[in-house]
């Protein structure tokens, strides 16, 4: 998709044929036999066509013969322009290019080492996007006094030269929003750009132009950039608050351009641009059977047209559509227009947004709020910075747009800024920008608002939770209906399929009615009523239902208690007085209590949990003349309302043997080898843990063997197994000493179990895997 517009440069060739491009070998036979007159014509040729990519690769060539002629270091600048916006990469060769201007350039000449007026443009945008403005300026305005009003890009340098002005104004005036670059896991050193994030901001749909993960579209790129065709992926928020790795959708194909321009409000359809029409159209896929379907046209009259429509956002209720095209009849390039839902599920037509919002210039990728008269949109006109801005308007009560406001910096910048969609509450926010310090061509960019805080606005986040983690049934809906309102509204909502969430905008001051049903007749099974504040603050209620699906009820949702008790290894009796700590896994301090003296505990850790929510903690009980010992709490919060904790510790006495006490799993080594591997990690980890935990304790680790193969060589082994365990451990521990290895060999079979000499034991593999083992004793 199109982010930064230049009037393209005509270059004169002397013949009819024009290649659109060349494989590696045509390539190469290019670059190492052609003359410099058939160099140059054949980059005329790739610049007209677009063919950036090879353009450069030829012009390359040229530089390396010439590296001071001004006609080719243009050319080399005006290319990396044009082809990823690399305005950084191009300013060396524009600089060097505006020491030889001529007004008179003949750019079919083989013998002109002359630049064109029009590098004065270009460098001047360069500098633009920098932030370098006086020096924008200046070649702004060299470019003018060298030009006239009728060449293609005096209005842009006028316009260039105002967007100057607005960027020294907005830099001196920075808003109150916090700007982070997502990083590695959404953005890469490729283009990331066309965010739309679900309104809890648990998911981010977006559109990329990278390498598959199975390559398989390692042939398919787009030679006018060298990037990938674009594609679709999606990434969903972890527990931790980072994101995961994204997804690639179902439907994209290697060789076509898809992207992101809208999701719905139950991420069961996703709107797509398409250029496969030749123009690029609007195009959606639905979410079918746990997948999103091809791709196909969107059937709605009046949306897509012989011209350019290149976005489309749909509000939350569904009830008003927005998109963007260049048809004639606009204020300029590319407006945004206006289609309503009517009352038998048609589409009105199409109503320009007018002059408040739309200017002769472009404006692009409108997203309305969670209060439907809050618009999001980008321009390129005269109130931009440079290049694309994120601007605001609100519509009043009579339908007329405010005039739209530049949202300023940091948000905005001298570059492209576009692409701007918001969560319910509107304080965070997601856009492209392609700014210095990121990761590639186009970023995406996260964008805490404090500048103008929450709507206040009602929204019902309502979940579905399914009792047993069973899926949920897709025919499953929730009717949402005003029973005070003037006009007696409805809407009927579909959960996410993933998560069983919905959402719904709701009036201040009124009472509304949840009505649950299933199936094609819609059956209702379970009703509920919920209340809106009376106030102007953002107030978000929450919903939350506990599905049975045998006999589709709605069951209470429990509260979950935490509790336990302590006793002691060997006998069982309660220990009483025990500290009782409970820590993150990162080993932060969360509670802290002692047993009673029946060895009993609580804890209110549970106290906000909810059903299907993770909990993964440690368990740290420690005593006087006990052991000190950690145990590990991960499951999945269900239908059992008490988790009921039972710990034994044990005491530190000499010669006690720790596997069953930390219930150690077998520690096993590949045969005849010593190495460690990750099973057995995984169990000398409990070792160093409770050294850790108990200082003074010191133990040996005794590696044994079974009886088969010779003493000798059993004891050589079970010796290399022994040091190797222990070394591992001195690694993790403050004094290395505290744990010595010793290898036993066969010497201290634990069951009859012998086969030295002419003896041939009759054992089975499980007795012989129960000699096999390694004990770890206190020895102090």
């Amino acid at each position: 998709m199109k982010t930064q517009l230049f009037v393209l440069l005509l270059f004169v060739v002397s013949f009819a044929t024009v290649n659109g491009q060349y494989t590696q070998e045509e390539m190469q036979r290019i670059l190492s036999k052609s003359s410099p007159g058939e160099l140059l014509r054949e980059n005329s040729q790739l610049l007209l066509v677009a063919n950036y990519y090879q353009s450069i690769q030829v012009i390359d060539r040229l530089l390396e013969m010439e590296p001071d002629n001004a006609n080719y270091n243009y050319r080399k600048g005006y290319a990396l322009l044009f082809s990823q916006s690399q305005y950084e990469q191009a300013l060396p060769y524009l600089e060097k290019a505006v020491k030889n201007v001529k007004k008179l350039y003949d750019a079919s000449s083989e013998k002109e080492t002359a630049a064109p007026v029009d590098v004065y443009y270009y460098l001047g945008k360069c500098y633009h996007q920098n932030e370098t403005l006086d020096k924008a300026t200046e070649f702004y305005q060299k470019y003018l006094e060298s030009s006239t009003s009728k060449n293609a890009l005096y209005p842009w340098a006028e316009l260039g030269i105002t967007q100057v002005e607005n960027a020294q104004k907005e830099l001196k005036n920075p808003k109150n929003y916090e700007l982070k670059n997502l990083g590695a896991v959404i953005n890469t050193e490729a283009p990331e750009f066309s965010p739309v994030v679900s309104l809890d901001g648990s998911a981010l749909f977006f559109t990329a132009r990278r390498l598959w993960k199975n390559g398989l579209n390692k042939d398919m790129k787009d030679l006018n950039t060298n990037h990938y065709w674009e594609d679709i992926y999606v990434s969903y928020k972890n527990l931790n608050n980072t994101w995961s790795d994204p997804a690639l959708l179902e439907f994209c194909q290697s060789g076509q351009n898809e992207a992101t321009v809208s999701v719905s409000m139950d991420e069961r359809k996703i709107y797509v641009y398409n250029d496969v029409s030749g123009n690029g159209d609007i195009y959606f896929s639905e979410f079918k059977g746990n997948q999103f379907q091809q791709i196909q046209a969107a059937d709605i009259k009046k949306l897509n047209s012989k011209f350019w429509e290149p976005h489309l956002t749909v509000t939350p209720d569904g009830q008003t559509m927005l998109f963007v095209s260049d048809r004639a009849g606009g204020y300029g390039g590319r407006d945004i227009y206006r289609m309503v839902k009517l009352p038998d599920g048609n589409w009105s037509e199409p109503v320009n947004l007018g002059p408040e919002v739309n200017s002769e210039f472009d404006e692009d990728a409108p997203f309305l709020a969670m209060d439907n008269k809050t618009l999001y949109f980008a321009s390129n006109g005269t109130k931009s910075m440079g290049g694309f801005d994120i601007f605001m308007s609100v519509q009043d009560e009579n339908g007329n747009w405010s005039p739209a406001i530049n949202m300023g910096v940091p948000l905005n910048s001298t570059g492209d800024d576009i692409f701007y969609t918001t969560t319910m509450d509107g304080t965070t926010g997601y856009l492209t920008s392609f700014r210095n310090g990121g990761f590639g061509e186009k970023d995406i960019y996260e964008v805490k608002n404090n500048e103008t805080g929450k709507q206040g606005i009602s929204v019902l986040k309502g979940e579905i939770v399914v009792a047993g983690n069973r899926p949920l049934p897709q025919d499953l809906s929730v009717t949402v209906s005003c029973l005070n309102c003037g006009n007696k509204t409805s809407v009927t909502l579909y959960p996410r399929v993933r998560d069983g969430v919905y959402f719904s905008r709701l009036e201040k001051c009124r009472e509304y009615e949840l009505v649950y049903a299933y199936g094609e007749n819609e059956t209702e099974f379970y009703k509920e009523k919920i209340t809106t504040k009376c106030d102007t603050e953002f107030e978000e209620i929450h919903s939350r239902a506990l599905l049975r699906l045998d006999d589709m009820t709605i069951i209470p949702f429990m509260k979950y208690h935490l509790k336990g008790n302590i006793s002691d290894f060997a006998d069982q009796t309660p220990v009483g007085k025990a500290t009782v700590e409970f820590l993150s896994v990162d080993g932060e301090l969360l509670e802290k209590h002692s047993t009673s003296s029946e060895g009993l505990f609580t804890s209110a850790l549970l106290d906000s949990s909810f059903f299907g929510d993770p909990i993964h903690f440690m368990v740290k009980v420690s005593k006087d003349g006990y052991l000190t010992q950690q145990f590990e709490v991960n499951e999945t919060l269900g239908e059992k309302a008490v988790i009921d904790l039972a710990y034994l510790i044990d005491k530190p006495d000499v010669g006690k043997e720790l596997s069953k006490v930390l219930k150690l799993n077998p520690i096993y080594f590949d045969l005849d080898k010593s190495t460690i591997r990750q099973d057995a990690k995984v169990e000398l980890d409990k070792i160093v843990q409770i050294m850790n935990d108990n200082p003074s304790v010191r133990i040996e680790l005794g590696s044994h063997t079974d009886c088969r193969g010779s003493a000798n060589y059993n004891l050589a082994l079970s010796e290399r197994r022994a040091k190797a365990s222990a070394d591992y451990i001195r690694k993790k521990i403050s004094d290395p000493s505290r744990i010595s290895g010793k290898g036993y060999g066969e010497s201290k079979l634990v069951n009859n179990c012998p086969c030295e000499d002419e003896v041939v034991s009759e054992c089975s593999e499980e007795e012989h895997q129960a000699n096999r083992r390694t004990e770890f004793r206190i020895i102090e």
